[in-house]
């Protein structure tokens, strides 16, 4: 079943001017409360000035049309209906750049067509871009370089289905869906020509070396334009089939055309054509081939020197979708080769051999130059198709807990405990949907709703609108009524059909389920996310969405103000905000991770799962105008870089993205370029690997506007990163003065350095406890202990396992302010990155109340007589992340144990994992009468920390336990431990880095060793 093509072949697919588009459009809900008080509506011939709720999740969400590959073969790009243009890395595929456009409800800011200069330095992109605030259509210009919008096209009548370049990077064409063709002077957008006489869309744009323009259109025909402009030769193919894909030898020669639909014998053709003449010249064999068409075709050099011609499409046989390979330029043999789960959209030679390949699924994948599949589209969202089959949606009484069937395999997702696992079998307590009752039931007879335009309630038509198709279907309990689901609305109807409530969606609703009461409905969407909304007689109220990566481990729940919570393997990398700021200027994007700190609140996001929005509306208001915030988030670029040697310092190309260390690489140097937009500049955060390496101020504001956007104030600042051994993925961070949002340059990869050592670190461990405080109220009675506890097993555990054991243990008067930055700096000095590092501290915490920060209680604090006195004696967040940023361990795991204080709870301890990139685990409880010690010698942490280490936490047939079982044990041991003690406990454990990767933290220790 395809995603979108095959489902909605037979006249449900909309059509936007004769375009072809799947109802994919990621939007993924409009707030519905904006971030600040409600905004105005856009003006005449402006983008939306409301926030946009998006999925990122480090790949395309929306169908792949079109692709590009620049000259050299290095460089690819490819267009998405999620409306994003993303640039990748060939042969190895890193994802370099998201490109953004400005956007819009609905179909707007689809990208259709994409094509990169020859020399790569530039990317054109269009497709239902801008047609909806002034009437025209534009075609958008991006560095790529600087990744960024810097140029627009305005004042075409239609959508914009394909984009060329010619070779020598003079000139471009465009091939609109009404409107016929248009080409323009590539370096100062002067018209060329036009051509209007078209009776349909025209499909592919393709330039040869002569300046040549070779066009296929639906209305049948093929055209071809010399470097005038001028039309000097016209075909209809075949009477019937219409012409779609286009692709030149490489010598240019020949012209290979596929066609949209089979024969009236139903085979499918590829045509080759003299490309002088339009004269068949042969065709390749179809035979065993079915489906409804071919759209792509290129011709592909071979590693023997050869050329391979390939097409696909709809194209299919008994082992599933297919692209078909033929040897000899065409002549030769053929192979079907299995690429995609889904419908081919486009193919593109590489230069030096082989191809890519565009797909529904979504995706891109690449044909090495031997003829075979080396990387296949590779979506970064759950398959919910199988959702729609009976049972395969199914919700709690309570709307805490939904089951749902992915394309690979059933999962359960408890939003109450933030659990997603697999699930091996359907639960008989969960309510699934009901699509037909007991005969004779009012409002339950019907009929024609699943892939209709027609649904009928008794014999009775529901209303729909145009071109809007039903997809799935929920009786609701007692003949109440009916929820409908389409691929662009939830619909309510009482049991006579009259509509009572509906709510645009920002996907087709695959499935919906409601639960036993009635009140709450489920969702499974085409856009990878399963949404919640509470019922009422006559509304349908959004309450949270969640987006699980296809991985299946990491998830984002979120609320449609922006707040949310994640797995606790990650997830605030998946979702962020899109802010227009005018039709020529580049969009804002904010990820989560990017607003961590306003928009990371795991209780708001449960309180609004429950139908209570009070939370969310009382966080908003304290926070302020945050779309102003993130609208003025800082800018930086990379401007120059050199890699530390013992001979000096070797200059590199920061906009490559990657670049090869010299032998003796220790460091790099950096000049930063960053952009204060009116909101001031705060840290610059320097990552290697995933962690934070150094934590810097920024210099001066400085009053020149040469920055990264124009009418910005301009910096330079200078910072030096260490390097790790082996490859090194380096990415830099500013904030803004007030810490709200922060802004990160592309990352750049080094690679070629001396390989990491593969085992025999050393373990360094730094574990602090205080009882005794110079204000005697702030007395605890087991901090002590428990520090001494955890050095204790940390050296136990970790003895047959590190090549040595270094503990540093400070309690009471050596765990002053002073005397514990003084141990985080004598550690940095003697740490090495092959080095494992365990922090542990016990003690009171403290959120300070202007900033909401998190405050660590040394024992020297004395003045409680306001929060500002508590906090100029206190380590503050920012201080302790720059004194772990200075620690250059690889790994590290640090503990934060202030469960003795009630006024932090460890969902606000989360941020300094996230601010250092390094794994945490905290233990808080939101009980004012804490857990002081648990069984009278131990404090709850420890407590569980020992029954881990006596084999409780999960570990190998060689006894080791990894950082992430321990992590996962904890935060879930912790809670269960508390509850009997009659408390309620929020331990967290947090990984804050993409790539995830345990590592030994100790042994499991005999009761002997003790």
């Amino acid at each position: 079943m395809r995603r979108g093509a095959r489902i909605l072949r037979a006249g449900a697919a909309r059509t936007l001017g004769g375009a072809f588009l799947l109802v994919l459009s990621l939007l993924v809900a409009p707030l519905a409360a904006p971030l600040v008080a409600p905004l105005a509506e856009a003006r005449a011939g402006t983008p939306p000035a409301r926030p946009f709720l998006r999925i990122a999740a480090g790949g395309p969400v929306g169908a792949v049309p079109r692709l590009s590959v620049d000259a050299s073969g290095h460089l690819l790009a490819a267009a998405s209906y999620d409306k994003t243009v993303r640039l990748f890395s060939l042969p190895d595929g890193r994802q370099r750049a998201v490109l953004r456009l400005p956007i819009g409800p609905g179909h707007e800011g689809e990208v259709y067509a994409v094509a990169l200069t020859p020399d790569g330095r530039r990317v054109f992109a269009a497709g239902a871009t801008g047609g909806s605030w002034d009437g025209t259509f534009s075609i958008y210009l991006f560095s790529v370089r600087r990744a960024r919008l810097i140029g627009r096209l305005p004042g075409l009548p239609s959508p914009v289905n394909d984009l060329a370049v010619s070779p020598d990077g003079t000139r471009f064409a465009a091939g609109l869906a009404r409107g016929g063709v248009r080409e323009w002077d590539a370096k100062t957008g002067k018209p060329i020509a036009q051509d209007a006489d078209y009776a349909g869309p025209v499909r592919r744009v393709l330039f040869d070396a002569r300046n040549r323009l070779f066009v296929s259109a639906a209305d049948g025909k093929l055209r071809v334009y010399d470097a005038a402009g001028k039309r000097i030769a016209e075909r209809t193919p075949e009477a019937g089939l219409h012409p779609w894909g286009l692709a030149l030898s490489p010598d240019g020669s020949l012209l290979a055309v596929t066609f949209d639909t089979p024969d009236k014998a139903g085979h499918l053709h590829v045509d080759v054509l003299a490309a002088s003449t339009l004269a068949r010249v042969f065709e390749p064999d179809t035979a065993g081939l079915a489906g409804e068409g071919l759209l792509a075709v290129t011709w592909a050099a071979t590693a023997d020197g050869g050329v391979r011609l390939l097409a696909g499409g709809y194209a299919h046989t008994k082992a599933g979708d297919v692209i078909r390979e033929w040897k000899d330029f065409g002549l030769g043999p053929a192979t079907d080769l299995t690429a995609s789960r889904d419908t081919v959209l486009d193919l593109r030679a590489v230069p030096g051999g082989g191809a890519v390949y565009a797909a529904e699924d979504p995706g891109w994948g690449r044909i090495g130059a031997d003829g075979t599949v080396v990387a296949r589209p590779a979506p970064p969202l759950a398959d919910l198709r199988p959702a729609r089959e009976a049972g395969g949606l199914a919700v709690s009484a309570d709307g805490t807990t939904v089951a749902f069937a992915t394309g690979n395999g059933r999962f359960r997702f408890d939003a109450a405990t933030g659990r997603l696992a697999r699930e091996a079998a359907s639960d008989p307590t969960l309510a699934v949907a009901h699509t037909a009752g007991p005969t004779g039931a009012p409002g339950e007879a019907v009929t024609d709703w699943r892939d209709t335009d027609a649904p009928r309630l008794n014999g009775r038509p529901l209303a729909l609108d145009r071109d809007e198709f039903s997809r799935s279907l929920a009786l609701l309990p007692q003949g109440a009524g009916v929820l409908l689901g389409t691929d662009t609305h939830l619909r309510l109807y009482g049991p006579h059909g009259r509509e009572r409530a509906k709510l645009s969606l920002p996907a087709a609703a695959w499935a919906v389920t409601v639960n036993a009461a009635g009140t709450v409905a489920v969702a499974a969407l085409l856009d990878g996310t399963i949404r919640w909304y509470g019922l009422s007689a006559s509304a349908i109220t959004p309450r949270v969405a969640l987006f699980a990566h296809a991985d299946g481990t990491r998830w984002v729940l979120f609320t449609p103000d922006g707040f949310f919570d994640e797995s606790d393997l990650g997830g605030d990398d998946l979702v962020g905000v899109l802010l227009d700021r005018g039709a020529d200027a580049p969009p804002v994007w904010v990820s989560f991770g990017q607003a961590y700190r306003p928009l990371y609140a795991p209780d708001v996001v449960r309180a609004a799962l429950a139908g209570n929005a009070a939370p969310a509306r009382a966080r908003l208001a304290a926070l302020g105008d945050l779309r102003a915030r993130f609208a003025a988030q800082p800018g930086v670029r990379i401007a120059e870089a050199c890699v530390e040697t013992a001979s000096g310092c070797a200059a590199i190309d920061p906009a490559a993205g990657t670049a090869r260390l010299p032998d003796g690489a220790t460091a790099l140097r950096l000049s930063l370029r960053l952009s204060d937009h009116g909101r001031g500049l705060g840290d610059i955060d320097a990552f290697v690997n995933g962690r934070n390496v150094g934590r810097h101020k920024p210099p001066a504001a400085q009053a020149d506007s040469g920055g990264t956007d124009r009418g910005a104030k301009a910096v330079t600042a200078r910072v030096v990163v260490p390097l790790d051994p082996g490859r090194d993925a380096v990415r830099l961070r500013v904030y803004d003065r007030s810490d709200t949002v922060y802004a990160e340059a592309p990352p750049l990869v080094l690679v070629g350095g001396p390989a990491a050592a593969a085992s025999g670190g050393r373990l360094f461990v730094l574990a602090i406890g205080i009882d005794h405080f110079a204000a005697p109220s702030l007395t605890l009675h087991s901090a002590v202990s428990d520090a001494r506890n955890f050095a204790a097993l940390a050296e136990a555990a970790g003895k047959p396992v590190f090549a040595s054991e270094h503990v540093t243990l400070l309690t009471d008067q050596q765990a002053t302010r002073a005397g514990i930055l003084a141990a985080f700096a004598a550690l940095a000095r003697e740490v090495r990155p092959d080095d494992t590092f365990l922090f542990y501290v016990a003690t009171h915490g403290a959120r300070a109340q202007e900033t909401g920060r998190f405050l660590l209680i040394p024992s020297d604090e004395s003045d409680l007589s306001s929060w500002q006195a508590v906090a100029r004696q206190a380590i503050d967040e920012t201080t302790l992340v720059a004194a772990l940023a200075r620690i250059r361990a690889r790994d590290a795991l640090l503990f934060l144990d202030t469960c003795y204080s009630g006024a932090v709870t460890a969902d606000a301890l989360a941020n300094v994992g996230h601010e250092t990139g390094r794994y945490l685990i905290a233990a808080s409880t939101s009980v004012q009468e804490a857990l002081d010690t648990y069984d009278g010698k131990h404090g709850l942490m420890i407590y569980a920390l020992r029954q881990a280490f006596d084999g409780g936490a999960p570990h190998g047939a060689n006894g080791v336990v990894g950082a992430l079982s321990l992590g996962e044990y904890l935060s879930e041991r912790i809670g269960v431990l508390a509850r009997r003690k009659g408390h309620t406990q929020d331990a967290v454990f947090k990984t804050a880095q993409e790539n995830l990767r345990s590592f030994p933290v100790g042994e499991v220790i005999a009761p002997a060793a003790r």
